[in-house]
């Protein structure tokens, strides 16, 4: 991490992107009946096949967009339970926080399962994150699931038109939608199943019916 300043790094959450990571130019088009990149690799699209929006990656190089996430790290801390804050693996000790507003508005809050494009944080961040973050600042609730499954996809939307392919609205839709062969994918969300409310210091609020 070559002139990057460490301690300026550790302050930033691990999924925040930084001024230097941008977005290329890219070309799309067409191919076996879904976009693609013309000059597309094989690390263009995960296991499913869906296509992922290019981004740069040099941590700590810049300054921290705070309101922007890294299209890469994201998906890393959702796919393999990494800390969204510090970037170290939850295993087992995997929590989700949400807004009080976010969880209290979901269809069908607690004991239901409830959507989310956050990823987990370690019990070891979850003070620093209610008392910094400004999404938490009016109150937010910690849960502990038993399950986590994906279930959708947020990105871009293309339309094949006479002229090319073009950008058309960004979307969130489910893993099996047809659609998914013209998304360019930005975000994962994943359903938080069978869960405890917990505080934050870990004691459970609130036991899963299902426990």
């Amino acid at each position: 991490m070559s002139g990057v300043n460490l301690a300026r790094w550790r302050a930033v959450p691990y999924i925040t992107s930084w001024s230097s990571e941008e977005i290329p130019p890219v070309s799309m088009v067409i191919r076996d009946g879904r976009i693609a990149y013309a000059d597309e690799s094989v690390v263009d699209r995960d296991g499913a096949g869906v296509l992922w929006t290019r981004i740069g990656f040099s941590p700590g190089v810049g300054v921290p967009e705070f309101k922007s996430v890294h299209f890469l790290r994201h998906r890393r801390a959702m796919r393999r339970r990494l800390c969204q804050v510090c970037g170290t693996p939850c295993g087992k000790n995997a929590l989700w926080m949400l807004s009080r507003k976010e969880y209290e508005s979901a269809e069908g809050p607690w004991p239901a399962p409830v959507m989310t494009a956050h990823p987990p944080v370690c019990p070891g961040c979850v003070e620093r994150s209610g008392r910094l973050c400004p999404h938490l600042r009016d109150g937010y609730v910690v849960l502990r699931p038993r399950r986590v499954a994906p279930a959708a996809i947020s990105g871009m939307l293309y339309q094949p038109t006479p002229f090319g392919l073009m950008p058309g609205a960004a979307v969130t839709i489910v893993h099996d939608d047809p659609r998914i062969r013209l998304l360019r994918a930005a975000q994962l969300h994943v359903t938080l199943e069978d869960y405890d409310v917990v505080d934050p210091g870990g004691m459970v609020v609130t036991g899963s019916s299902d426990a």
